[in-house]
């Protein structure tokens, strides 16, 4: 005997569900459950589908499929005891449920994100067609993918809420955080004659846009410290402007981070920084008031704190920190008794400027560098770019720039001291006002500074498999659904969620590949540095002993002149006055 359940209720709900339509049958608030036929199920029953809510007062108002719920009704009304269905795989009866969050209301233009109707039991239920699709999704200004759930829609983002509500890029190690950046970073290029954009590149992945193969070299310009990381990018053929961060410009809490004087080096703080206020001033320690190195050096050895002085002694000494104690285009213009002190400041200041009020792409690259001297350079760049955008407001010529920081946790961790981590938070409080926007970039969300990331209107998450950093994101933002967080671990490689002002609604996007962009904007090849190096590939073959031997080569002679210059040209009047130039650098 065949165990037969058919409700009348259910029998008439299935009759009203046609193919590609479903019925409400449930409402909770924003969210309501959906009841759909097998048919319709193979359209509307995959999470993230968009689909339209019709109202009894002929409102549509448009969701977003979250979950998917099935039962089968003979097992349920048979508690469980499958053996009292006969031929039950020929019989069996199944009821389908969609879960539906209420996103806002459809308009002949897009998405009003208001929800201005109750649904009913009984509505009917669509999926929205691919005109209705690229109606609300395409109508930004910049591309970054297509919806996962229809290839054929494209999404662009709206660069005014991307900007001025700023952004964050979210995303554990290896998802394609670099390749969601690099692709913004190509369109605003194509889209925009005169975008300004600063990029801080933490490990050089992006230099390649300044390379000579780039379509993009002529918008592009790559600042490179120097010394031996600038000339490695020059052997690469991309084109470099010496960055210089003259040692005089920089804060107390810079000279912190470049010594590496921790909050609890308190004592060497302490005597560090009425040093500083010796040859500076007692009122100027934060002022860019010029002074010689040696009279700071004579300060601290007069306090006769060993431990200080071998700090201060490392860091004159060290190679990396050349373009901030030697910067030598500035220092030859401080010398110059030609020139008024007056228009001498004012080109240091200019010389400072110049990577952060020109037009197109500027790259800062400081792959190589140590966290130390990279939170100085990012800080003392990001207070001068927040003060020229003050100052540009209020005289009523703005000079809008978006900043992008890679690896941002580095410069504004969530628990720790960094030099830049105040001026990365201020910028995200106030730099909308003055026509900054921030684009923060992170593998670590758990690790980033929460005051900066709430800031961030816009969210790119791309897969996250850690707890921590799902919670950490949806605390930190505001337009995060629980859809959206659960979706996290589940993404493939390359999909992301994209939520905020910057798109009418959150959707599920696959990001579009850096490669394919630059082939399809500018019918060119160019790949993104900073790929995952193919074991499988480099195991194949043998370790080439020229190239091994040319590595060597270019370590050693760099080495030895660094050794033979500390040994024969050590003295601090020689390192600060010049020496020979073809020395230096």
């Amino acid at each position: 005997m065949v165990y037969k359940f058919y409700p009348d209720h259910f029998r008439g709900l299935m009759k009203l569900v046609n193919e590609n339509r479903g019925k409400v049958i449930r409402v909770f608030g924003d969210i309501i459950s959906v009841a759909v036929d097998d048919e319709a199920l193979h359209i509307m029953g995959i999470r993230g589908t968009y689909v339209k809510v019709r109202t009894r007062k002929g409102r549509d108002l448009l969701g977003i499929v979250s979950n998917i719920s099935l039962l089968d009704e003979l097992y349920r009304q048979s508690s469980g005891r499958i053996s009292l269905i006969e031929s039950y795989s020929d019989i069996s009866l199944t009821r389908n449920e969609i879960i539906v969050s209420l996103l806002g209301s459809l308009t002949m233009s897009g998405v009003d994100r208001r929800i201005d109707a109750i649904p009913s039991p009984g509505d009917d239920v669509y999926p929205l067609d691919e005109d209705e699709l690229s109606t609300i999704f395409s109508s930004g200004d910049i591309r970054i993918g297509s919806l996962t759930t229809n290839g054929s829609v494209e999404v662009r983002l709206d660069i005014n809420e991307l900007a001025t509500k700023h952004g964050a890029i979210l995303a554990m190690t290896g998802a394609g955080k670099s390749n969601a950046l690099g692709v913004l970073v190509v369109q605003m290029l194509k889209k925009f004659d005169h975008s300004r954009i600063l990029l801080i590149d933490t490990h050089s992945e992006y230099v390649v846009l300044g390379s000579d193969k780039s379509p993009m070299k002529d918008k592009t310009t790559v600042y490179a410290p120097t010394g031996k990381f600038k000339q490695i990018l020059e052997n690469e053929s991309i084109e470099t402007v010496s960055l210089e961060i003259p040692y005089w410009m920089l804060t107390l809490e810079e000279w912190y981070s470049l010594l590496g004087l921790s909050p609890i080096a308190t004592r060497q703080r302490r005597i560090f920084r009425e040093a500083l206020r010796s040859v500076k001033g007692e009122r100027n320690i934060n002022n860019p008031i010029y002074f010689d190195l040696d009279d700071l050096y004579t300060e601290i050895k007069a306090a006769k704190n060993d431990e200080l002085l071998e700090k201060f002694e490392d860091a004159l000494n060290t190679e990396e920190y050349e373009f901030i104690f030697y910067p030598k285009e500035t220092l030859r213009v401080i010398e110059d008794t030609g020139i008024s002190w007056e228009r001498k400041i004012r080109w240091v200041f200019e010389k400072i400027s110049e990577p952060i009020v020109r037009d197109g792409l500027k790259i800062i690259a400081l792959g190589g560098l140590s966290a130390d001297v990279q939170n100085s350079v990012v800080s003392m760049l990001l207070r001068t770019m927040f003060r020229i955008a003050v100052e540009s407001k209020l005289s009523g010529h703005p000079i809008p720039a978006l900043i992008a920081v890679e690896e941002a946790h580095i410069y504004a961790p969530k628990d720790s001291y960094a030099a830049a981590k105040q001026i990365v938070e201020r910028i995200a409080k106030e730099g909308r006002k003055f026509g900054i926007g921030l684009l923060l970039v992170s593998q670590r969300p758990r690790e980033l500074s929460e005051t900066a990331l709430a800031q961030c209107g816009t969210l790119i998450a791309l897969k996250t498999v850690n707890p921590s950093d799902q919670r950490h994101i949806q605390n930190s933002l505001e337009d995060v659904t629980s859809m959206i967080t659960s979706s996290l671990p589940g993404l493939g490689k390359g999909e992301a969620i994209v939520s905020g002002p910057s798109v009418p609604v959150p959707c599920v996007v696959k990001v579009d590949f850096f490669d394919e962009t630059i082939e399809r904007e500018f019918n060119s090849r160019l790949g993104l540095g900073g790929k995952d190096i193919d074991f499988r590939e480099e195991w194949r073959d043998g370790l080439d002993r020229e190239v091994l031997s040319e590595i060597f080569d270019r370590l050693y002679s760099f080495e030895s002149k660094e050794s033979e210059k500390r040994k024969t040209k050590g003295s601090l009047e020689y390192f600060f006055k010049g020496g020979d130039e073809n020395e230096i650098g």
